[in-house]
């Protein structure tokens, strides 16, 4: 199975640990040369398609957002051959209209998060990458075309701000990300997405709402933190429709023919180059 080309790449958020709906064949258990990704990696087919499925929390819920392996992440999905990433998580809603039980597939992030691996660096090597658009136009549309089949609310666009966990916001804090235009709250999206673009790889994310972040319940758009538990039934049916959505994604294409991100190749600049 591992000798067979696996294009797309599924990793898993919160409450999506596993796959049991897949047609399992392998388990690889891969080391690369940023170490250990966060658990072994799942090869089957979904609809069809051959998948490799990669839990981000590990497989047990076990790794906080802080302390995922990124780089390794990435770098396994790739060297099985993966070139398009659809990527699930799990986000709190800054808005009025991204309600709890929506989808959003953003197309801008804000990163707050400190301490994290910031690049594929070599000693003494690093490249400016752009950032303007940071996810895959292509691949967010793709994501886009399930509404209808799937009968859920997909906003197409959004700004993901992604705080450093695994504590929520203050209600200062969330007043100031809302101001600030962010429309959601998650925990993983960096450098997860950046990490992809440096490797060349298509990467868009569909963020399940679970709740309002304190900045609306604090206007009177309440849900405690008893809803939003992993075994909260809108915590289930968000994982549901999220592989409702994969399975549409999977489904309606044939073949993902789209170009790649061209990859980046991390190389010594100076100042002068820079300016």
């Amino acid at each position: 199975m591992t000798k067979e080309t696996i294009e797309i790449g599924v990793i898993g958020g919160s409450g999506f640990c596993t796959f049991p709906e897949i047609d399992l064949k392998e388990k690889v258990d891969l080391s690369t040369q940023y170490g250990q990704p966060s658990d072994t990696i799942s090869l089957g087919y979904y609809f069809g398609k051959k998948i490799a499925f990669l839990p981000r929390h590990g497989y047990n819920h076990q790794l906080p957002p802080h302390a995922i392996p990124y780089r390794a992440n990435i770098m396994a999905l790739k060297e099985l051959g993966v070139k398009y990433i659809f990527a699930f998580c799990v986000a709190g809603s800054l808005r009025k209209k991204i309600k709890p039980g929506d989808i959003v597939i953003p197309d801008q992030f804000i990163n707050l998060t400190w301490g994290r691996d910031v690049t594929f660096e070599q000693e003494q090597s690093f490249t400016h990458l752009p950032m303007g658009e940071p996810y895959s136009s292509d691949l967010r549309k793709v994501f886009c075309e399930s509404e209808e089949s799937v009968g859920v609310k997909i906003h197409p666009r959004g700004t993901a701000v992604v705080i450093q966990g695994p504590r929520f916001n203050t209600l200062a804090e969330s007043k100031m990300l809302a101001r600030w235009g962010g429309d959601l709250v998650n925990m993983t999206q960096y450098p997860e997405c950046y990490f992809a673009r440096e490797q060349g790889l298509q990467y868009a994310v569909a963020a399940a709402i679970t709740d309002y972040d304190v900045y609306l319940q604090d206007l009177g758009l309440s849900m405690t933190n008893e809803k939003i538990t992993e075994t909260s039934q809108i915590f289930r049916d968000n994982i549901l429709n999220q592989k409702k959505i994969l399975a549409e994604v999977i489904k309606r294409r044939s073949s993902f023919n789209i170009k790649l991100e061209k990859t980046i190749n991390i190389r010594p600049i100076s100042y002068e180059t820079a300016l």
